[in-house]
């Protein structure tokens, strides 16, 4: 890893570490956790989470089956969680980390995982218990003394012949919560935020102690104190960096808002370029403002991720 990518990722793990959603909890919390979890990258411990006898060297076998990434010498391999684990959303609270992932059309969805050390994970179980459609970037934080994940999902069925179909009487997009008082559930019912035609939730807490959701486009939308509702409409708050007209992208796109608190800013990292095209088109861009309402200034050196070439 070059010198300038791993500034990049420090700082942006610096920043990570001061999100609202992202704080640790009040030392001693408690928090249940499987007796096998180990601690491995750079202790040297060798064993994944869960994993059995002889996993060092990266030879093992740990849950699901899955071979384990930790190396036990300081080293790991990449991906650390194989397989199916799309759109990771994780919060640090105390001495763990939780992810949760998109689960599409599976149900029960939105599968957790534990680390405490992001590199060797265990399951939880799942939050979501309900079908709903096709549930994908969600996002989870913690808030006072409760857990929330919030998702999007697409309104859609197998109709005739297996074609996909919209669902009559929806819109093709809608938001939705679900709330617990343990990472361990029981997780609520789905609650719908009556937000139609946005994606990619992105919670914050703003300099005025109010709840927001921002979303894809630019655009936010205030929550009630409870998180369980909009109290608002949504606004455009951000135009967003735009690249050079010759850069092959599939398009504009600007989504993921994620939006983090560091040093006196709030950072907003985004993605635009569209994901399902060329692969020079997707990429990282990260503006910052002094207040949630912005305005929000560009980095100068925007692009912070960006895939430069085909080959």
């Amino acid at each position: 890893m070059d010198a300038d990518r791993r500034a990049l990722l420090g700082a942006l793990g610096g920043a990570l570490s001061s999100i609202p959603l992202f704080q640790t909890a009040a030392a001693g919390s408690g928090l249940p956790i499987r007796d096998d979890l180990q601690t491995g990258a750079g202790a040297g411990a060798g064993a994944g989470a869960g994993a059995g006898a002889g996993a060092g060297a990266g030879a093992g076998v740990g849950v699901e089956g899955q071979r384990v990434p930790d190396l036990g010498d300081g080293f790991f391999r990449n991906p650390v969680l194989a397989g199916d684990h799309p759109d990771p959303s994780i919060l640090k609270d105390g001495g763990t980390y939780y992810a949760v992932f998109s689960s599409f059309d599976y149900t029960p969805g939105l599968p957790l995982w534990q680390s405490r050390d992001l590199v060797n994970w265990a399951p939880l179980g799942t939050a979501l218990s309900v079908p709903l459609g096709s549930v994908y970037a969600p996002d989870l934080v913690k808030h006072g003394d409760r857990y929330f994940i919030y998702f999007p999902i697409l309104n859609y069925r197998f109709g005739t012949g297996g074609k996909l179909e919209l669902i009559p009487g929806r819109a093709l997009t809608a938001l939705y919560v679900i709330y617990s008082s343990s990472i361990h559930g029981p997780w609520s019912d789905p609650v719908d935020l009556k937000i139609g035609g946005a994606i990619d939730p992105g919670h914050a807490v703003g300099e005025d102690g109010k709840r927001y959701l921002f979303v894809n486009e630019g655009r936010r939308v205030r929550l009630t104190d409870d998180g369980l509702a909009t109290d608002g409409d949504l606004e455009t708050v951000y135009q967003g960096w735009k690249y050079p007209s010759d850069w092959v992208v599939e398009s504009y796109a600007l989504e993921g808002p994620k939006i983090s608190k560091r040093g006196g800013w709030f950072y907003m990292t985004s993605a635009v370029g569209g994901t399902a095209g060329p692969p020079t088109g997707h990429m990282v861009i990260v503006a910052r403002s002094k207040s949630i309402n912005g305005p929000w200034q560009d980095c100068p050196h925007n692009p912070v991720v960006r895939t430069r070439s085909a080959d």
